[in-house]
């Protein structure tokens, strides 16, 4: 089993180089104009935990939602041609761990958005990954 473990890790570091990834990556949240989410994003603040969770849908295959565990809510999605990155290093289904950096906008911007931290770890979802496929985006 120690072997098997080996070249799984090693594949894994593979991809993360031919995806020039490597963590904790730094990222905004997308699709924050829909009054949902500016609701979720308004109530959200520093710290909170989030989840990133590829949920592929017909014309964006690699959709990936930014999922705050404390309001149980969406707050928007990952740039595409990062979810992209994300996907090929994790496979279809993923689930990471993150945290909200920063609220940003309000006042005199429009709307509100986000910074975000993404971790390698996938510890606040374990156990609930058959639930992923029912996440929607309100």
């Amino acid at each position: 089993m120690k072997l098997f473990s080996f070249i799984r890790r090693k594949i894994y570091e593979r991809k993360k180089k031919k995806a020039g990834i490597s963590f904790p990556l730094y990222c905004k949240a997308h699709g924050v104009k829909q009054a949902e989410r500016q609701g979720a994003i308004v109530q959200s603040k520093s710290g909170d935990r989030l989840q990133f969770v590829h949920v592929p849908l017909t014309a964006y295959p690699y959709n990936v939602y930014v999922y705050n565990v404390e309001l149980n809510r969406v707050l928007g999605y990952v740039h595409k041609n990062l979810a992209e990155k994300l996907v090929t290093v994790f496979g279809k289904g993923f689930c990471r761990d993150g945290v909200i950096i920063e609220i940003t906008g309000g006042g005199e911007y429009t709307y509100y958005g986000c910074n975000l931290q993404i971790f390698e770890t996938m510890s606040a979802m374990n156990g609930m990954q058959n639930d992923i496929v029912h996440l929607k985006s309100n």
